[in-house]
């Protein structure tokens, strides 16, 4: 987003829808990658329970829609301002450590080596999912496929 930002208000516009697209698509992924690997390993026939698929489904996901959710359809306006407004000067501290800490967390060498580098290629295949899925709505959305082309 910020490099649209960069390129001027329509492209901050674009890269905005583009972005959200993205969020959503990452518990779709994070969805399927549980599942898929739920049912890895298990002999013919065997089916996982529906505990073993929440035990490995990343619970941010459900964090996330939870507040889409209370932000989209009980929030007022002026109250979402306000917590806006009051959690304006910590919020760019909050989110900058939080990707600090991600990338401290993050050792791609472990990555590689683990499993013979099977999550390495199932982290690959996730983004590359991710992007190509948020390249076709983006194209469904601006190419004016399923609405109007937007002016600005």
């Amino acid at each position: 987003m910020a490099a649209g930002a960069i390129a001027g208000p329509e492209a901050m516009s674009v890269a905005v829808v583009v972005k959200m697209a993205q969020n959503v698509l990452i518990g779709v992924a994070a969805f399927l990658l549980a599942i898929g690997f739920v049912f890895k390993g298990k002999e013919t026939g065997e089916k996982p329970g529906a505990m073993e698929i929440w035990y490995r489904f990343p619970k941010f996901v459900v964090g996330f829609i939870v507040a889409s959710i209370i932000f989209s359809f009980f929030m007022t306006d002026a109250f979402a301002k306000g917590i806006t407004g009051i959690s304006a000067p910590i919020r760019a501290w909050w989110f900058n450590l939080a990707f600090i800490c991600i990338g401290l967390d993050t050792r791609f060498k472990e990555l590689v080596a683990m499993g013979g580098g099977r999550p390495a290629v199932a982290f690959l295949i996730a983004q590359g999912f991710n992007i190509l899925w948020t390249l076709l709505l983006a194209y469904l959305i601006f190419a004016g496929v399923l609405f109007p082309i937007p002016k600005f």
